[in-house]
């Protein structure tokens, strides 16, 4: 079975250590070592694999459900129950790529697998570090400068299915959360967030508090988005432009992303192996330009 998964490009920083320190002690660990292994949400994160070069980390982030596993069906109707034992779950890989000299992570995005963010509180917690480890979004330069310098900001239009969990990420703004709230509570399927500004020739959005509400809500797109089943629809600015022309910008089109295509098989060896190959190959092809939208 073919499968196509996008993959996503992020800065890292920890203050504290690097993160190309904790991955060296990391993978000098037994590859069944419980050191590997943080608590999430009932489930489990552990660093599955990895290979260590001098330039980078080739990784295998594996998140273990332990949620029932549910039933097996064949195509005449009859259904099993799937048995695990207590301490087995059903396990989800992202395949993910650390360069040493930019610090940039090359990541396959899993909506089942663990996140980003999951990525960057899985490494905090299991290196048992005092900071965060800040994970951010490689974004194309061109509109995203554009947005943030723009005199006026007239309209912020975000569209979106409602995920229950949504509410239980952090570093989301208040009033985004209490629209998910209250959009699950009602039992909505969706949402939409319109901020218009007054109908005054001058009048503009806070720039403070539209960039903090864009910034949470690429960060659900991340989160909950894969490449069959994106989670949020639109995230689009309008404005006007230092010489009063109105411009419009599409945020979601701005993300650094490339996809990755690979054969499923039911071998879990091989199958990271292809994942792993997509992986440095989708760095390889995309380094040049990923060293220019680098902040200065």
């Amino acid at each position: 079975m073919q499968k196509t998964a996008k993959v996503d490009f992020f800065t890292v920083d920890v203050e504290s250590t690097g993160l190309e320190t904790i991955l060296r002690e990391l993978h000098a660990t037994a590859a069944d070592s419980t050191k590997r292994n943080v608590e999430s949400n009932d489930d489990w994160i552990r660093l599955a694999r990895g290979r260590l070069t001098d330039h980078g980390y080739l990784g295998d982030l594996m998140r273990i459900s332990m949620v029932p596993a549910g039933f097996r069906a064949d195509l005449a109707g009859k259904v099993t129950p799937i048995d695990l034992s207590k301490d087995e779950g059903v396990a989800e890989c992202s395949a993910f790529y650390f360069d040493f000299e930019t610090g940039i992570l090359t990541l396959q995005r899993n909506s089942r697998a663990a996140s980003w963010r999951q990525f960057g509180q899985y490494f905090k917690r299991v290196a048992d570090l005092d900071t965060d480890v800040q994970i951010q979004p490689l974004l194309r330069p061109i509109e995203m400068g554009k947005v943030k310098i723009l005199p006026l900001l007239r309209k912020v239009h975000i569209s979106s299915a409602v995920v229950d969990v949504m509410a239980t990420l952090e570093n989301i703004d208040e009033g985004s959360l209490q629209l998910i709230r209250q959009a699950a509570r009602a039992e909505s399927p969706a949402l939409e967030l319109v901020l218009k500004a007054g109908r005054e020739k001058e009048a503009t959005l806070n720039h403070a508090v539209v960039h903090e509400v864009i910034e949470s809500w690429l960060r659900i797109h991340s989160d909950f988005g894969d490449g069959e089943n994106e989670i949020v629809k639109k995230i689009v600015v309008t404005g006007k432009d230092e010489t009063g022309a109105t411009v419009e910008f599409d945020l979601l089109k701005d993300k650094f992303f490339t996809t990755m295509r690979f054969e499923w098989v039911p071998d879990d060896a091989a199958l990271w192996k292809v994942r792993g190959d997509e992986i440095l190959r989708a760095w390889e092809l995309n380094k040049t330009r990923l060293r220019q939208l680098l902040p200065q």
